[in-house]
């Protein structure tokens, strides 16, 4: 934690010879600490040819199993900038069908393309075609990942910026399969955000993606003061197209420069 602004001015006191007065312990200099703002930017990664990481690059699986005649081959990475952590579920499989892999979690991008048509590498896409700072930014699927806050201390997350991937407009434009027609003016979507303390206790803020015939097509800030200080960040989907399995809309949000203050 960085220490600054001593004051000194009853510490030159006794210095020039004041000798009329003490130097008591009410004179004694004043250490204020100036809480230190930090920017999380995703720009530390390294993507892959086509853009983006999902944690490919992992080399030691945490664990393997069989499903369905398929083998399956799970590896657990992180993305750690700043005292934030966020991880990303990284799985591949080998069958007699045909080989592939998936993710869930906080996977990194830099792609520019603001359409989707495949789900490989479209769902890494956002609706502006770029970060809102540098050139990186987090896409974000989760399956019970935590972005970790400054370890068992926390800090304050003051806010981030957020848009909506690709693959979410696509679905609320067009409609797709599984969601069904495009949005009408009923439909809704909702990501929340919620923040846990050091004592278990939670707040949470919650972002609309679209809701009254709109959605977000821009970088739009996510103030998150409302949080405290928290050790975790969690984030959960809700919305009007939601079947017996749960939503039926991506669910998907991409974010850039999380601000932390320690």
């Amino acid at each position: 934690m960085k220490k600054i602004n001593i004051l000194t001015v009853s510490a030159l006191a006794c210095g020039l010879g004041m000798s009329s007065t003490s130097c008591s312990n009410e004179d004694s200099p004043i250490v204020a600490e100036e809480a230190q703002q930090l920017t999380i930017t995703f720009e530390n990664k390294t993507l892959n040819a086509d853009g983006f990481w999902i944690g490919e690059d992992a080399t030691e699986a945490a664990y393997t199993f069989e499903s369905y005649g398929s083998l399956y081959t799970v590896y657990n990475s992180n993305y750690a900038e700043n005292g934030v952590t966020l991880p990303i579920t990284y799985t591949s499989y080998t069958s007699e069908w045909g080989d592939g892999d998936y993710w869930s979690g906080f996977a990194i991008s830099g792609r520019t393309e603001t359409t989707f048509a495949n789900l490989t590498p479209d769902q890494y896409n956002n609706v502006t075609g770029k970060a809102h700072s540098g050139k990186n930014f987090c896409v974000i699927t989760t399956y019970g990942e935590v972005i970790g806050v400054n370890g068992d201390e926390g800090a304050t997350v003051k806010g981030f910026y957020y848009t909506n991937s690709a693959y979410t407009a696509n679905s609320i434009l067009n409609g797709d399969y599984y969601s069904g027609p495009k949005f009408d003016a009923t439909d809704w979507l909702t990501c929340t955000v919620t923040g846990k303390k050091a004592d278990g206790t939670t707040a949470s803020v919650d972002l609309p993606l679209a809701k009254d015939g709109t959605y977000v097509n821009d970088w739009q800030y996510a103030d998150l003061t409302k949080l405290g200080k928290v050790v975790e960040l969690s984030f959960a989907f809700t919305g009007s197209r939601t079947g017996e399995y749960g939503l039926n809309t991506p669910a998907y949000i991409c974010i850039d420069d999380i601000t932390v203050e320690l």
